[in-house]
Parts: C-alpha cells; structure tokens; sequence
C-alpha cells in the first residue's frame, strides 16, 4: 500500500501546474496579449494554489481596468468587509447604452412588453461558490473572466449578452476555505483522504461569517451578502442565473433539472423544459470531454430561498451545478485521484455551455420571461384569496422586517386602509399584499400554508411559512373582505420609531417587554450601569400619557436609585425610543392604580447576562452560528464562544448562562458534568436545545421522558403501511424525518419563559422528531404542542401523533439556578423572530424560574 500511494503522489504533481490551455482548449480561441492572465496577477496558475477572496478581486480589478468588455461594481460588504464583486460582461457599445440596455430588458421582463429582440441582449447572471469550501466554481470565475475578456472570437456572445459575472458568493467562506488548503498543502501533494488538508477544522469554510449556509438565505434576507445579491437580481432579473457547487468527492457531476417530482409546484412546466433543453448543452459539453455526470436525481427544486431555484419562481431559470470535490488539491476516489484542475475545468466547461445556449435559444428564453409576469397575474386571477394582511399593532418592528423583506423581494405591499376580520381574526393596522399582482408566484409561497405534498422527500425545508417566521397575526382575505382594504402603496419604510418624555426629575421610567427590540433596549442600559427591576406580575401605572396597563416583563429603571449619571439614562432612553422601537413610559409615582406598587418585592432585580456557548467539533455550525448572529449582531450583546475541548479550563462562575445547541458532546467526561451540575445549584443556567436536550437528560443533569422510547424513529417502520421496494428506501427515510415543518404550540404567559408574549399561542418550527413527554412537575412545561399542531409542511402521520401535546419547552429550577430545555431552534436560520423572546426570557428572567416540585402530590 505505501509504494501504492508514493505513486499517487508522483503522478498528481504535474497535475496541478495547468496553464490555462488545460482549460481552455475547446475554445480554439486566440487571445488578446493586452489582457492580463490570472497567473500575472496571482503569481501562480490556476489550479496550483486555491485563490484567496483579495487575489481574486485584484485579478476582476486587473481586468476590469485592462478589457473594455469588462465593467466592475462592488454591490455590498460581506461582515468581514470583504467586497461583493460584479463584473457587467459585453460589447462595449453595449456596455456603453447598459443603463439603456437594463431598460429595455426589464420593460421586457418585468412589465411584458415587446422588444425588438434582436437588437435586445440577454442578461444572464454566472454565480460561483456560495459555499466558501466549494472552491473549484470561484477559481473556475478566474478561466472564465480571462476568456470572456481577451478571447477574440465571441463575438456572437459578447453582442446578445450582458453577462453579470459574480466570482464569489461568498468571500467569508471562501477565504477561510483557501487558508485551510492552502497552508496544509505540501511540496508533495498528498491525495490520502485522510490528510488534515482535506479534513477541515470547525467552523470550515461553507458559511460565512457567522457560520449561515448562504445558499438557504435568498427568501430570507438576514446577511449583506444575500441583500445585495438579490437587490442586483431585482434590479437586472437575468434569464438565466448559475449557482456553482459541489459534493462528495467520489461522485461525478450534476446539472438540472433535478429530481421532476419535487418540483415546486409554482414553478412553471415551461421553467423545466427550459432547464432541460439548455442540459442538453452541458451533456454535449462533457460528452465531448468524456465526462460523467447525471441529472434528475438526488437534487431537487422546491425551496425557493437557493440560488438555484430564487429565479424559478420569477421568469428566469436557475440552474444548479455540484462537481464532485477534490477538498484541496488533490484527493484518492474510486474513479482515481481527482485533482483541483479537474474540478475547475467541469465548471469551465459548463460555465460556457450555459453562455452558448443562452445565445442560441435567447428568443425563447427572452419570450418565457416577456409572459411570465403575465401568465402569474392570469393565475392569481383563479385564486379565491385576494390578499394577504398581517398584522402591524402587535409588534411593529417585527412588521417593519417583514414588509421590509417583501419589499426587497419585489413585492407590492400596502398599508392597511380600513380594520378587516375573517374566521374570528380582527386586524385593525397592518400591511396588505394583494395576489393581483406580478410576484403573486412568490408570494403565494410565502404566505400559503400546505401540507399536501405530491412527494414527501425534501432536500431542504417543506415550508417556509413568512408570517409563521415573523411571528405575526396574519389573514388570507377572499374578494368580499379583501375590497377595499389595500391603501397606500409603501415606497419606502421606515423604522417604527417611538416617542418619549425622557426628562430630568423622573420618579421612574418602565419599558414593556413585548416589543422585539426590548432585549436589546434592555442591554443599553445595563450596559450603561443602570439598575433595572422587572415585574413578575402585570399592573396599571400612572404615566404622562394616562393609566397603561405593564405586562409580565415589564421593566423598571427606578431613577432615585441610580449611580449612573442621570443625562446618560435620558440619552440611552432616546436611543431606545428611536432604534429599538420601545417607547420607556415615564411613572408619575410608585403607588400604582391596579397590580404591584413599584416597590414591591414581585418586581426582581435584573442583572446584566454574560452567557457563554459552547462550540467547536461536533457542535451544529449553524444553530450556534444562527444564536451568535442574534446576540452579537442584531442585538448587540456579548456572547463569549468556547470550544468544547477547552472547557475544563474554563471558569465556569463568570457566566450567568451556559448555552448547549445542537451537536454532540461526547467528550465532555464526568468532571465537566459534575462541574454543571454543581454550577447550576450555585445559581447558574443551563439553556439546551435540540440534541443538546438529549444529552443533559442522558448525563442527569436534568432528567426527561422520550416518547416512546428515544425518537420513535424505530417504531416508524413498524407503523408504516406501505410495501415499499429496496429503491424506495428513501422514501421511507423521509416519512421517519420532519424535513422543516410549522406546528402550533400553546405558552404560558405569566411563566419568565413566557413573559413578553401577547397571545396564548405561537409557531414554532422544528426539523427534528425528537419528542419529550411534558415534565411531571407543575408548570414546568412552559409550552406543548396543540392537539392539531401542523400549521405547514410535512410530517407523517405516525409522527404527527408523537408530536401532540408533547412538550416544546421546559424550564424548571434547580437549587439556585435553573434548566431551559428547548426542543427545536428558536432562531432558525436567523429568520424565525417569533420564537427569539423565549431565549432571551432565559437569559433576563432565569432567575424568576421557581422552585415548584413542591406542588406535586405524594405517591
């Protein structure tokens, strides 16, 4: 085995020195000598060393100062300040007449209208390397940019396209990644799968900076990078948009369609014949190169928040890529050793393939994209609802996002002219979005509940439910009670601000819990010093504007007590007003009309939370990335991150909240359970969620009841009726998973865990079937699932009955300290805001978490 392997080594070296005839033979192309070629600019052929994200631009720079095919426009910031790159690819006449050009193409697009097509080029959108370790697309941009800018026989392409080049997707990632390969490449290359260049540490170099999938965030808009991106699709709505990727080292390569039954079924018929005709590009491509590759299987198109299936659903056709990875510069595979080159020149090949059957079927592509808008219109015409309304009094800021959101997704939203009711749901201020109108596809997909599905496996999530997400009160309007209640167009939002009467002399100021941004609110004055009491039970308090009634959570700054200097507070207080939306109340005297008096001992001391996390290998990167993003970037909150293996030189006793997300973790020994344990009874709280539940509950740190067993799972196959063959095993993997699904749970509002919620019920979305037995100690059980919880998605039916009345979240106190126990995300994705208030009722009001075993009855 070892000569075996030394002979791999040999035969690979050469392999990874390509000149770019390597990949660009087939063009049969000469080059202008004026243009710079990657090596020049990154001072090693392509293919040699993975490109980091700054030589990368510098060579889109290189050329977009030497090439007058080449314009070049920074759309955006990654986190990391990284700049988001596109390069405006054409004729230079066309260049020259693009703001003229964009016109005319979304005069076409956008609102139907004829165009001269042969004087009319078409827009595609090439986007590479959403996942920052799926490197091979970035570094294939660098072959393609040179040849789109120096080859002197394309003339053809040049003249019916504009062609938007994005090279990265993800800068963050991809920087990461590169380092990673980079500095564990040797002199000898080493293709042994075992080899630490292919085996990357934690977090690796998929996500961004905040460790999010980018490829999940197009519907959702929570990073700059996805802002931007789809604000340029918007702005240039492309006929065709790529999305370069790739898996498992020993497969081959795919391109769409994907698997037809998972469709979403807002996707057009017309959309896949495209995609289809246009792979018969690619497959002639790759023939002609000898490659293997499938379609058809394994991939699908039903979530629209990817890059390959965001264009599906607005008259364009996106289309997926995956090339089987190398993970560095070289790896062993049963096909033989694939190399980096190799995996750069697939993307080459078909990033070429996709321009020339852009230009050969631009007519058509063009003609698809002229009707689309009209055939959706024709469609919401069929629909019994006629518009959807949510609710804008409950939560303004959460509102303010989510019309937001629509806005940006090319969404026509309305204010609410007059109060409208439906099956016993009043909303009386709100936000309209009528079907009648263009983006009826894809709003239909945000709004509409479903759970009937003509195929039952899912790649990704089954639902993606907005208001669900958002948390809102929201109404599906038929054309009776839709008349008459859209107003005035928004053109543009603005922030929910809210007014105060911060002054000197106060007695006291109080900000209720309920608003979104009241956790943040909360922290600025902590963070200032500032002493804060928060109420265990709601009462009526005189306030400059009259009798208002405070709620559970509600908080109190009590100004005669105060060390820090009172025009700091007032300032804070203005600050809050205008950027968190929370309005403080100014209290007139600490005698109230109804409830608790401002002294009394049910209004508890708030201390500032100093949470840590634990991360590192076999902890999820993105429920931990997802709550780090929450904390530190849109709350602006400190959350110390510690790696699992160094927590036993950790001290424990300078955090109030030790938080455990979904993953493994095993190698915690006894001690570090013992230390826990200890940890909490002196005050300490433990929040788990997802398989972090399992294991508390397994190391006894806080025992609970599985249903049926651990997750059921087993019995699954039991209970499952159908005869299925040994090809349809997955089919019965699906119906044992919950592939992202919406159910309803019920709270207990007057419980800390519950404090800030203004309805007796709340979505929560899951995408586990681990199912926990409420807890047999009296109002531990803060949440369960209803007995008819599915609101959206899939899940079968034997799970379906797991899920009823089990519970969601359980808190109870131990010693002095206490254990939140969450079954699912409460932050997926960064997206699902309605479910935020019960960690941040963990971190503020744990200590509120009271001791209630006492309660139970004597066996």
């Amino acid at each position: 085995m070892r000569k075996a392997t030394l002979f791999l080594i040999i035969v690979t070296l050469p392999l990874l020195s390509k000149d770019l005839d390597y990949y660009l033979a087939e063009q049969k192309a000469a080059y202008n000598p004026n243009i710079p070629k990657p090596q020049d600019v990154l001072g090693f052929q392509v293919g040699e060393w993975h490109v980091r994200h700054d030589l990368l631009a510098a060579y889109m720079r290189a050329l977009a100062e030497a090439s007058d095919r080449v314009q070049l426009e920074v759309i955006g910031y990654t986190h990391e300040r990284r700049p988001l790159i596109h390069l405006k690819i054409s004729t230079p006449d066309n260049l020259a007449n693009l703001d003229r050009l964009r016109e005319r193409h979304r005069a076409l697009a956008w609102d139907g209208q004829d165009q001269d097509l042969d004087t009319l080029p078409a827009v595609v959108l090439m986007g590479y390397s959403v996942h920052g370790n799926e490197s091979s697309g970035a570094n294939a941009a660098l072959v393609a940019a040179y040849h789109l800018a120096a080859a002197q026989n394309i003339d053809g392409w040049l003249k019916d396209l504009v062609i938007i080049f994005d090279p990265c997707l993800n800068p963050d990632g991809l920087s990461r990644f590169a380092q990673w390969a980079n500095m564990h490449r040797g002199k000898r290359v080493n293709p042994d799968p075992a080899h630490r260049e292919h085996r990357e540490g934690w977090p690796n170099g998929r996500t961004n900076h905040y460790w999010f999938d980018l490829n999940r965030d197009w519907l959702l808009l929570v990073h700059p990078e996805s802002r931007a991106r789809v604000a340029q699709y918007q702005k240039w709505r492309p006929v065709i948009v790529t999305d370069f990727h790739e898996m498992g080292t020993d497969s081959t390569f795919f391109f769409q369609p994907g698997i037809p039954t998972r469709t979403n079924p807002m996707t057009p018929d017309e959309n896949q014949a495209l995609t289809g005709l246009i792979g018969g590009y690619h497959a002639k491509a790759l023939d002609a190169r000898g490659e293997l590759y499938f379609t058809e299987q394994i991939f699908d198109d039903f979530y629209y928040g990817k890059g390959s299936t965001y264009p599906d659903v607005q008259g364009s056709i996106g289309i997926l890529f995956e090339q089987a990875s190398s993970r560095g510069h070289a790896q062993e595979r049963s096909l033989g050793v694939l190399t980096f080159p190799q995996t750069i020149k697939n993307q080459v090949t078909t990033t070429f393939s996709t321009l020339e059957a852009a230009v050969d079927n631009k007519r058509r592509l063009q003609a698809y994209q002229r009707d689309f808008f009209k055939n959706s219109l024709a469609t919401a015409a069929k629909d019994e609802v006629k518009a959807y309304v949510f609710d804008s009094d409950e939560d303004p800021a959460r509102a303010y996002e989510m019309a937001d959101a629509l806005i940006r997704h090319g969404i026509e939203v309305h204010r609410l002219s007059k109060p409208v009711e439906s099956d016993g749901v009043a909303i009386e201020r709100g936000y309209v979005a009528l079907t009648a109108q263009k983006q009826y596809r894809l709003l239909r997909s945000l709004f509409e509940e479903v759970t009937q599905f003509r195929d039952e496996t899912f790649y990704d999530v089954s639902t993606w439910h907005f208001p669900s997400a958002y948390g809102l009160s929201y109404l599906a309007l038929d054309a009776k009670n839709a008349a008459g209640a859209a107003g005035d167009k928004v053109e543009a939002l603005t922030f929910p601000a809210q007014s105060t009467e911060a002054g000197p002399g106060r007695y006291a100021y109080i900000l209720p819990w309920s608003p979104y941004f009241a956790p943040r609110a909360v922290y600025r004055l902590l963070d200032q010093g500032v002493k804060l009491r928060f109420a265990t039970r709601s009462f009526k308090a005189e306030t400059e504007a009259g009798p208002i009634a405070f709620g559970h959570g509600s908080v109190m700054a009590p100004m005669g007590f105060q060390e820090v200097d009172e025009q700091i507070i007032l300032e804070t207080l203005q600050t809050i007003a205008a950027e968190d939306g929370v309005r403080p109340y100014v209290i007139k005297s600490g005698l109230t009309p109804e409830g608790l008096d401002l002294g009394s001992p049910e209004l508890y001391e708030l201390s500032k939370p100093k949470p840590v996390m634990l991360v590192g290998s076999g902890v999820s990167t993105y429920d931990a990335g997802a709550l780090w993003h929450l904390l530190d970037h849109r709350f602006d909150m400190d959350l110390t991150l510690v790696e699992t293996n160094r927590f036993n030189g950790l001290d424990l006793n300078r955090y109030t909240h030790l938080i455990l997300v979904n993953g493994n973790y095993g190698r915690l020994g006894k001690s570090a359970v013992e230390r826990v344990k200890g940890w909490i009874q002196n005050g300490g709280t433990l929040i788990a969620t997802r398989s972090a539940v399992r294991w508390v509950s397994n190391q006894e740190i806080h025992k609970v009841v599985f249903k049926n067993g651990e997750d059921a799972n087993g019995d699954s196959l039991k209970e499952d009726p159908e005869a299925l063959s040994y090809q349809d095993r997955m089919k019965l993997a699906a119906k044992r998973r919950i592939s992202g699904a919406v159910f309803e749970a019920t709270i207990d509002r007057t419980h800390p865990m519950g404090y800030g919620y203004l309805r007796d019920r709340l979505r929560l979305f899951r995408t586990n079937s681990m199912f926990v037995e409420p807890s047999k100690t009296p109002f531990a059980t803060v949440s369960r699932y209803t007995d008819n919880p599915l609101r959206s998605g899939y899940v079968s039916a034997p799970n379906l009955e797991r899920i009823k009345g089990s519970a969601a979240v359980i808190a109870e106190s131990k010693g002095r300290g206490a254990v939140v126990l969450i079954m699912d995300n409460p932050n997926f994705r960064g997206y699902w805001r309605g479910a935020n208030r019960l960690l941040f009722n963990a971190l503020f009001f744990s200590n509120a978490i009271e001791n209630t075993r006492f309660l139970m009855d004597e066996e």
